[in-house]
């Protein structure tokens, strides 16, 4: 079945629509040291009010298949070091290199299956610390399930497969429904629309995007105008309760196979 989908590339208007709207808006991919960092700072900005949204993407889904994974581990090797460099007075970028930088495919699918579902900003950050922190494969849907399950069936998707077992992904990686399907392919239309193939950018209300390192800097920017302290631990969002999945307000339904009879 051909998916027709006439909003996957958005003119630059609508992503300003959106940064009024939101606050900021913010691209990036979860294996991007850069993406990280941005994403903690508006994260804490967040919590001092301005308001923003994170829209992933695969910043180069053929890089995985051009360089070997050693060859990619070493680049972002080298490449935090520039990030460490970058750190404000007291902030801290909690991180432990897992010795392989996964695409981010699966990942990217399951996190606009939790936007689909209203469930976001609890998503995004077990993305990211899952592979910063504990060095999970984002590239493997079994990993990206497992991870979001709870946040999944705490939120408002109305796909059986999510809102019953949490299933975010499909066994190559790919969204589960047509809305996801379609947040991705927005997306990344959006982010191809801004003129350079980089990450993070950030689209700030009534300014134009600011992209790569520079969008780091303006998001450690904002922190001081907004008087962040960046020592403050940040608190991430816990899944919800799961929605009752039928007529009688039970949370879950289960099958069980019947008892063996005795011989």
């Amino acid at each position: 079945m051909t998916i027709t989908d006439h909003r996957s590339h958005l003119p630059a208007t609508s992503i300003a629509d959106a940064a009024e709207a939101i606050g900021v808006v913010l691209y990036g991919d979860f294996t991007c040291p850069w993406s990280y960092l941005a994403y903690r700072r508006l994260a804490a900005l967040r919590v001092a009010g301005l308001g923003f949204e994170f829209r992933a993407v695969e910043h180069d889904p053929w890089r995985a298949h051009e360089t070997s994974r050693s060859e990619q581990f070493a680049e972002v090797q080298r490449e935090m070091d520039t990030v460490l460099g970058c750190l404000r007075p007291d902030e801290e970028l909690p991180y432990t290199l897992a010795g392989f930088v996964p695409h981010t495919k699966a990942a990217v699918s399951g996190y606009a299956e939790a936007a689909a579902a209203g469930v976001a900003d609890v998503a995004a950050p077990l993305l990211f610390e899952a592979f910063w922190r504990h060095g999970l494969d984002l590239s493997d849907p079994r990993v990206v399930r497992t991870l979001l399950g709870e946040a999944i069936m705490g939120g408002s998707s109305s796909s059986d497969p999510l809102r019953r077992w949490g299933h975010a992904v499909d066994v190559t990686g790919g969204p589960m429904t047509t809305a996801a399907w379609r947040l991705v392919r927005e997306w990344r239309g959006e982010w191809t629309s801004l003129g350079k193939e980089v990450v993070p950018v950030l689209v700030p209300h009534d300014e134009p995007p600011v992209f790569g390192v520079d969008a780091v800097q303006h998001a450690g920017e904002l922190m001081g105008e907004w008087a962040v302290d960046p020592s403050t631990p940040l608190e991430w969002p816990q899944p919800g309760p799961r929605q009752p999945v039928d007529g009688f307000s039970r949370r879950q339904v289960l099958y069980l196979p019947p008892v063996a009879r005795a011989r």
